[in-house]
């Protein structure tokens, strides 16, 4: 059994998507009695995070309203070429893939931009999907939509491709790390959050198994 971490590290100083969103803090803290503690304050897409409907839509499940079986799942891997700065992801390039992808699958997506992590442009010149690459990817009837991207949409503009997964009942779980890791095209994805009530989103741990 392999076992590839996909989770971005969460710490002070990190990337974020801005206000009203706030930055990454945690304090260290010794009692009296030798015993530490930590207070950490973080906005509910930090990091690696699993999002539902509720993001968008009034109605829409919380986390701790998905049922446990939803995390625990068979994925495909797409790994594409290392994408640019702003560049789309095309339906050509996702087309050839459609046969892999089963309904109910969870689809992972690499575009090597996880290798800018660490860069002031990670989210504002991140790679994302046309409208006929998101079309293909509904078509397909996945449950969660992976990748190692901050945005689906244009970061430059709101486009409401996230907006028709979250129609469709799609959870989003981005952005992953070490997806070119991955050795086999289809792996059991594991994604978990903590149990925090009426949240839309909250981070987790992502990792992909391979039997």
């Amino acid at each position: 059994m392999r076992i590839t971490d996909l989770t971005g590290l969460i710490e002070e100083g990190m990337w974020s998507y801005g206000p009203p969103l706030p930055k990454v803090s945690i304090r260290k803290s010794i009692s009296p009695k030798g015993v530490t503690n930590y207070s950490i304050t973080l906005g509910s897409i930090t990091g690696t995070y699993l999002e539902t409907a509720a993001h968008r839509f009034k109605n829409g499940p919380s986390l701790d309203e998905v049922p446990i079986k939803r995390l625990i799942t068979k994925a495909v891997v797409i790994k594409l070429r290392a994408k640019r700065p702003l560049e789309h992801i095309n339906l050509q390039e996702l087309s050839p893939f459609g046969p892999k992808v089963r309904k109910g699958d969870a689809l992972i997506i690499s575009t090597s931009w996880d290798r800018m992590w660490y860069k002031d442009n990670f989210v504002s010149e991140s790679p994302h999907f046309s409208r006929e690459a998101m079309d293909w990817v509904l078509e397909r009837g996945v449950s969660i939509l992976g990748g190692d991207i901050p945005c689906y949409d244009d970061p430059r503009e709101s486009e409401g491709l996230v907006k028709k997964l979250f129609m469709k009942g799609v959870l989003i779980l981005a952005p992953l790390i070490n997806v070119r890791r991955i050795k086999k095209d289809r792996v059991k994805l594991v994604a978990l959050t903590p149990r925090v009530k009426d949240t839309c989103a909250f981070p987790c741990r992502a990792i992909a198994i391979e039997d």
